[in-house]
């Protein structure tokens, strides 16, 4: 005698049946997905990779002025209350040329943005920013009123984005005072970091000479080591066909005897471009 199936087993059934039915299409819709998906990632790598074989625009080199200077807070000036501070220059000059010949509408800039900033430092005090810096004042101590200034809270420190004016045309007399840039990449983007009283309220000894740079830093007695900082931002191209090309910089600034003592008073470093694309600027697709 045959067993006929209950109603509510009929019913576990077809709906197993169709939850088996259901896991087995998303099983092999997952499959073909991965292998269409692996599929357009290949093309798109190799759409990328063909893109940026010849970069239009690279880091050509990166100059570096360290040093330290202060203010004195008193009224005679006296030295018996100064703030001391730590500032490293930074100079980036873009290659425009090794590609592309001549000035054309796509090796010429028309927008430039500096992003993502950020900055690591193991100084615990003092007030730190990266800013823009007049050319016109590379290597010289100065304090933007304008930069925000961080102090050290967090584990790091994300400062506010720098947009250039782009000047189409060379002038004899260029106003630098506001951060620009000229579209054939004729002159540097510069930076400045700054950490604002390193040392605050300190008293030089009496009869003790002192001059207004690194040699600061020894005189304060300051361990090179809490110098190290880390600062990465992004820069960003933008041609005159709207096109986009970015570069994620990362520059270590050590002070030990590898990269020369600031406490001597200065260090000066230059970082030159190597082969490959080390320092080749990316393009968006």
């Amino acid at each position: 005698m045959k067993r006929h199936l209950s109603k509510t087993q009929r019913t576990i059934l077809t709906i197993s049946i169709v939850l088996l039915f259901i896991f087995l299409l998303l099983y092999y819709g997952f499959l073909i997905y991965q292998v269409f998906a692996k599929d357009f990632f290949v093309k798109q790598a190799i759409q990328i990779s063909e893109t940026n074989q010849n970069p239009v625009f690279k880091i050509d080199k990166v100059l570096l002025y360290s040093s330290a200077s202060a203010i004195d807070n008193t009224e005679e000036k006296s030295l018996k209350d100064i703030d001391i501070s730590q500032f490293t220059d930074i100079a980036i000059y873009i290659d425009n040329t090794s590609y592309i010949n001549e000035l054309t509408q796509e090796n010429t800039v028309k927008a430039l943005r500096i992003d993502d900033i950020e900055i690591i430092s193991n100084a615990i005090t003092g007030m730190k920013s990266l800013t823009y810096k007049s050319p016109l004042d590379f290597g010289k101590f100065s304090i933007s009123e304008a930069a925000d200034m961080y102090s050290q809270k967090d584990e790091y420190i994300q400062c506010a984005p720098i947009d250039y004016t782009i000047n189409y045309q060379n002038k004899e007399t260029p106003d630098y005072s506001t951060p620009n840039f000229y579209t054939d990449c004729s002159n540097a983007i510069t930076l400045s970091f700054l950490n604002k009283n390193l040392v605050p309220n300190y008293s030089v000894p009496d009869n003790k000479n002192i001059s207004f740079n690194g040699t600061l830093l020894d005189q304060a007695k300051v361990d090179l080591n809490t110098l190290t900082t880390d600062v990465n931002f992004k820069i960003t191209i933008t041609n005159n066909l709207n096109e986009n090309f970015v570069y994620n910089i990362k520059l270590n600034l050590s002070f030990d005897k590898d990269s020369g003592l600031v406490t001597n008073g200065y260090t000066f470093q230059g970082r030159e471009s190597s082969e490959g694309n080390t320092y080749n600027f990316f393009k968006e697709s």
